[in-house]
């Protein structure tokens, strides 16, 4: 549940009322054909980066307009070369029927296709397939293997003199993330600073942790805390590390779809509904899906983290750009 008092999430999942106006009256002062496809998804961060790929198959064949959250969601849909316009914030509740007819209703007559992905199946997780393979259905594209994001030479820079001012070269990129109200699908606190002990034996490296969005931000002296970056270049840093450690979050996503090897903590949620995708993963799962996060242990994360470590060469220069 949302950490927003009960008023500021009635106006938060309200806020795509004013943004439909705005869309409706560009779209009625627009000239020529109306052939865009628009699709919708507010967040979180994992889902676009799946959904990316996807959106590139549909705009081989028709403009694509994205309709999602506010930062950070829409900073990574900015960044993305392949989208026609990006309209943000667009929030509302997909549980309730008359938001999603008003929104189809209001928007039929101006494109092609109208695709609201945000589901209302409070059970999504159950049905044995993974979410970006229901969003490539919906949009009518193949699945993708792996997810997409989009980085620039600004982007790189800025990551760059962010390892410079911590001194690091070959690192570690740990994100950090616990969050109370998500108790099934966060690691214990304890559990993450014996990793990071045993880690910073076996590898040699320095471990930078990333506690953005965590509600526990403790991290051992002999740790690296980042400052809070920006959604781009926290991925441009992670791009120039050895080896990313994450739950099923945003970052873990991030650090997959740019190929870096990545050990994914999934945690809660069945994996094969929403795991980080691509080759660079290795996959630390629950023997069940919402067993007790203590039960899935900082030795096993471990063993995982060193055959990845043995088998990653150093990063190579970053390119110019990332596509994945």
């Amino acid at each position: 549940m949302s950490g927003r008092p009960r008023f500021q999430r009635f106006l938060h999942r309200r806020r795509f009322y004013a943004q439909l106006v705005r869309i409706v009256g560009a779209n009625l002062a627009r000239r020529g054909p109306r052939d865009a496809v628009f699709v919708s998804l507010m967040g979180g961060v994992g889902d676009l980066v799946n959904l990316f790929p996807t959106l590139d198959a549909l705009a081989a064949q028709a403009p694509v307009e994205l309709a999602t959250g506010p930062y950070p969601y829409r900073a990574l849909a900015e960044a993305h070369p392949g989208l026609a316009r990006v309209w943000a914030p667009f929030v509302y509740k997909p549980a309730r029927g008359p938001h999603r007819r008003l929104i189809e209703r209001a928007l039929a007559p101006f494109y092609a296709r109208v695709v609201l992905l945000d589901t209302a199946d409070g059970r999504w997780w159950a049905h044995g397939r993974h979410i970006a393979a229901t969003y490539a259905a919906r949009c009518g594209v193949a699945p993708p293997s792996r997810g997409y994001v989009h980085l620039t030479d600004a982007h790189r820079r800025a990551a760059a003199a962010v390892a410079r001012a911590h001194g690091l070269d070959g690192f570690v990129y740990v994100a950090q993330v616990i969050r109370r109200s998500r108790p099934l699908r966060s690691w214990p606190l304890a559990h993450w600073h014996a990793l990071y002990e045993r880690l910073r034996g076996v590898s040699g490296l320095p471990i930078v942790v990333d506690t953005t969005g965590s509600d526990e931000i403790a991290v051992p002296d002999f740790c690296v805390p980042l400052e809070r970056l920006d959604i781009l270049v926290a991925a441009a840093l992670i791009e120039r590390a050895r080896l990313f450690l994450g739950p099923d979050s945003g970052l873990t996503h991030v650090a997959a779809a740019l190929g870096v090897p990545t050990v994914s903590i999934h945690l809660g949620y069945p994996a094969a509904s929403c795991r980080a995708l691509g080759d660079s993963v290795r996959l630390v799962e629950q023997a069940a899906p919402f067993e007790d996060p203590a039960a899935t242990t900082p030795a096993r994360v471990l063993a995982v983290a060193e055959r990845a470590l043995g088998e990653a060469a150093p990063p190579a220069a970053p390119p110019i750009a990332v596509r994945a």
